[in-house]
């Protein structure tokens, strides 16, 4: 089972567009950051995972990142990735892949545009590239029964005209069931013995 940690925080600016901002991003390349290294980010209301690949260039599902539009898999700048918000690096006691096959794995899903906040998010993508099991803790905690909730009720509220649309003919099989239980019943009941 792999252990994972979160260690230290890494500030890559506001919009890294200094001279300062660039060296720091700069510096995790070469010193603190390897590839294949799982980052998050907190962004409005969740943490966003990616996989990073070297020369501050990061894999990730854009997802929702897009505000309502799902985004494909796609390989981004580290200040693209992080939005001006802190980084922090998801350590695992151990990996089932080298660093070098956790990128390859990232980059092979690139242009993947099969995105849902339930089944296949960024947290999804970034396990799955590290140890081959695509699991979500932010969508198995509890904190998270009101997102599930939300997404079945957006879910239904899609398929909702086509179930009204078969809600006749739904209607009318149940009363021609009832009927005719109904006479069958009705039927045995007066029957001479």
């Amino acid at each position: 089972m792999l252990l994972r940690r979160s260690i230290g925080l890494v500030w890559l600016g506001r919009k890294p567009r200094t001279a300062a901002a660039v060296s720091q991003i700069t510096g995790l390349r070469q010193g603190t950051l390897a590839p294949g290294t799982h980052l998050v980010t907190l962004r409005r209301g969740y943490m966003h995972h990616g996989i990073y690949v070297g020369r501050g260039m990061v894999v990730h599902y854009a997802g929702l990142s897009r505000f309502l539009h799902s985004g494909p898999v796609e390989e981004v700048t580290m200040s693209r990735f992080s939005m001006g918000r802190p980084v922090r690096i998801i350590e695992y006691s151990e990996s089932k892949y080298s660093p070098r096959e956790i990128v390859r794995r990232a980059r092979s899903r690139l242009g993947e545009n099969d995105y849902q906040v339930l089944r296949n998010n960024c947290e999804h993508f970034c396990n799955w590239c590290i140890s081959d099991r695509s699991h979500s803790t932010q969508v198995e905690s509890p904190l998270a029964s009101t997102l599930r909730a939300l997404v079945i009720a957006a879910g239904c509220a899609k398929r909702l005209p086509l179930m009204l649309g078969n809600l006749p003919t739904t209607a009318r099989r149940v009363v021609e069931s009832w009927v005719s239980s109904t006479k069958c019943a009705a039927s045995s009941q007066y029957s001479a013995p």
